[in-house]
């Protein structure tokens, strides 16, 4: 558990110490709750109930772990052209530490789609998912620009230009995750 507080309240030491077991926890809850949680929720508590489709859970999840080593090898590749000296393996096992906000995303939005009915032409509840959602949005942007500082050893214009192009391709493969179903991508 020290660890888990470890990574919400000290992301950069989290990030430098890159611990493999509990990023490599964080990436697959988020991956399961995207690729499981949601399909089974929408199944036994949504409008439609659809049928669990399992070969579609084993695509989603093998999608989600490799949105993960993608995002991981880009912040490698735009990194590395920037002027860090951080390898491969450990953006690997630091990333992932960054994934609370994304696992906590994934729920949320299970549950507005599927129990949408009770958040419809609600106000209060469309204020506090909007709150929610923001700080969900903010506290990632945070995670990032610190994992670019502290963790990449980015600083100055180095630090613009990498943050810029990890941006634009942050932005492009949540389009594509979202394109092959991922709804919250797995980034």
């Amino acid at each position: 558990m020290g660890l888990l507080s470890e990574v919400f309240n000290r992301p950069a030491d989290a990030f430098r110490r890159g611990n493999k077991t509990v990023s490599w926890a964080i990436v697959g809850s988020t991956v399961l709750l995207n690729s499981v949680f949601e399909p089974v929720l929408r199944h036994f508590y949504g409008v439609n109930a659809p049928a669990l489709n399992a070969l579609h859970m084993l695509k989603l999840t093998v999608l989600g772990v490799l949105s993960y080593v993608a995002i991981c090898a880009a912040f490698w590749l735009v990194c590395k052209a920037f002027g860090s000296r951080v390898t491969l393996m450990q953006h690997f096992w630091a990333w992932g530490a960054s994934y609370l906000p994304t696992a906590l995303c994934a729920v949320v939005v299970a549950v507005t789609e599927v129990f949408f009915y009770l958040f419809w032409n609600n106000t209060l509840w469309g204020m506090l998912l909007n709150f929610v959602f923001i700080g969900i949005l903010l506290w990632k942007t945070l995670l990032f620009v610190i994992y670019l500082r502290e963790f990449a050893a980015l600083k100055g214009w180095r630090f613009a230009g990498a943050a810029v192009v990890m941006g634009v391709i942050i932005l492009l493969l949540a389009a594509i995750s979202g394109y092959l179903g991922i709804k919250t991508p797995v980034l």
